[in-house]
């Protein structure tokens, strides 16, 4: 990922930097936020952000090995974050890009196709309750024209690695949250994409649950070299796996936490 992107409401510039580095395992990832604004304290509704104290902020954010945890409340900025990168939103200022692509200039049509590049997961799992889990997963594929014997082939690897073979042939409403969620994240490398985008996937699942899914991006981590964005409330889960953590609040980062944990702006 590499660009800028910025708005402007109620007559206030707000203009942003991000930049990643997609990167295998055991090298480096950067991002680099940078803010600049007046010193005025507006609220900015449309971006889902309350409260916004405008100042000027510079971040530097490594991730050593590719998996790095954005919390913090809700209208702190991680969804707005998440729909500039995947293309759902347009910057009205300024510049995303994501592999070289610049996400703003992109035509609706343009879009899927730009999606190859990156994954992402979400909350609710989105499956298609009418196709079984291969089908699920071989959809990503199909819409993209891959031959049918590849298609065969790599479906049966991301089952294996997301411990699903054995649920192939069952459907999404056979499954338990933890098993669809895993098939939400074959689904979304199957493609082997560069950058994964996993947007609150703990969020319907308990402890246990939570902790493998943790474990499973870890593992596609350390096989495909996918640079990993995972965006969370679980702060139990947050403070127990020890990831580089970045906190926001009102669209601000409040820290940034390189052995893991959750702080609040005013501790």
């Amino acid at each position: 990922l590499d660009g800028r992107f910025g708005t402007r409401i109620d007559g206030v510039n707000l203009d942003m930097r991000v930049s990643t580095i997609p990167c295998v395992y055991g090298e480096k990832c950067v991002i680099r936020l940078l803010s600049t604004a007046d010193d005025k304290t507006r609220k900015i509704t449309d971006l889902g952000m309350t409260d916004y104290n405008y100042e000027m902020f510079k971040q530097i954010i490594r991730c050593p090995h590719g998996v790095m945890l954005v919390t913090g409340p809700t209208g702190s900025g991680k969804s707005t974050l998440i729909k500039l990168l995947d293309g759902e939103e347009t910057p009205t200022k300024g510049e995303v890009r994501v592999v070289g692509i610049d996400v703003g200039k992109l035509r609706p049509r343009q879009v899927p196709l730009y999606r190859r590049n990156i994954g992402v997961v979400f909350q609710d799992y989105r499956l298609l309750p009418a196709k079984t889990v291969f089908e699920n997963v071989s959809y990503a594929l199909e819409v993209i024209r891959m031959k049918k014997k590849p298609i065969q082939a790599r479906v049966s690897e991301v089952l294996e690695l997301v411990g699903l073979q054995s649920k192939s042939g069952s459907f999404p409403s056979q499954l338990s949250g933890g098993q669809q969620q895993r098939v939400a994240i074959a689904r979304a490398i199957a493609n082997r994409p560069k950058v994964l985008i996993a947007d609150e996937p703990t969020g319907n699942l308990d402890p246990e649950k939570s902790d493998e899914i943790m474990d499973l991006l870890e593992r596609i981590n350390k096989r495909y070299g996918t640079t990993i964005l995972m965006v969370t409330h679980d702060l139990t889960l947050v403070n127990k796996h020890r990831k580089r953590t970045i906190v926001l609040e009102n669209g601000h980062i409040v820290a940034d936490l390189a052995e893991g944990g959750y702080v609040r702006h005013d501790q």
